[in-house]
């Protein structure tokens, strides 16, 4: 009989003691970023570095990337990761004239438009399939500070300029002495979705020694979707 008093006194004293406080919170385990920064889009703003005298280059350029990622923490607690992908971008150059090949030595130079010349737009565009590779930092917490270097390399499948006038539109298939590859730096920092990027080519837009010297370069915003 004292045994089963005894466990009427004990059982509901140890419940009691095993019941969780009402004011403590769970502490969550950090988990790796594994599988963030998966989708990208980017829109930014397309220049050259030096440009032929003769020539005028609007002061906003539009251009578009999107790049599906695969990214690979360095260890479980890591902030830092390595990420390769794939994916499409369009480099485009609204300005004052043509890529036209001179027909005795076959280099490509540039020729303005008459000033008498009436045209609402006019542009190049050069559309690449491309390899990005990162390196990246990111912080712990929900509002993630986020940093990455690296490069890319693409390869044109699409070139042509597109010229609106009074005639209509039209388009052109073909700028002399392309370079149909491309390789440069990369760069991006930003807060949570929302990062600054910036490309900067290693490579000249025409062949080397075929025409002007012409670098391009992009500034812009990308947004993680995924």
């Amino acid at each position: 009989m004292k045994y089963v008093f005894f466990l009427i006194l004990f059982i509901p004293s140890s419940l009691w003691a095993q019941e969780p406080s009402i004011d403590s919170k769970p502490v969550l385990p950090w988990r790796a970023p594994t599988g963030q920064d998966r989708f990208l889009i980017e829109l930014h703003n397309d220049h050259f570095m030096s440009i032929p005298d003769s020539m005028d280059t609007q002061v906003y350029s539009p251009g578009f990337d999107a790049h599906i990622m695969y990214d690979y923490p360095f260890s479980e607690r890591s902030v830092f990761s390595f990420a390769w992908g794939y994916g499409f971008s369009s480099f485009n150059i609204h300005h004052n004239g043509s890529f036209e090949e001179d027909e005795e030595s076959g280099t490509t130079f540039f020729r303005p438009y008459p000033k008498s010349y009436n045209y609402r737009k006019n542009k190049v565009s050069v559309n690449f399939v491309e390899i990005p590779l990162e390196f990246r930092l990111r912080t712990r917490g929900i509002r993630q500070f986020k940093m990455a270097v690296g490069a890319k390399v693409g390869y044109v499948v699409n070139v042509h300029t597109k010229v609106v006038d009074d005639d209509g539109k039209r388009k052109f298939y073909q700028v002399p002495n392309l370079l149909r590859y491309r390789y440069g730096l990369t760069g991006k920092i930003g807060v949570g979705r929302f990062n600054i990027s910036g490309f900067y080519s290693l490579s000249p837009f025409l062949e080397e020694g075929q025409g002007p010297e012409l670098i391009p370069f992009s500034v812009g915003l990308s947004l993680v979707l995924l």
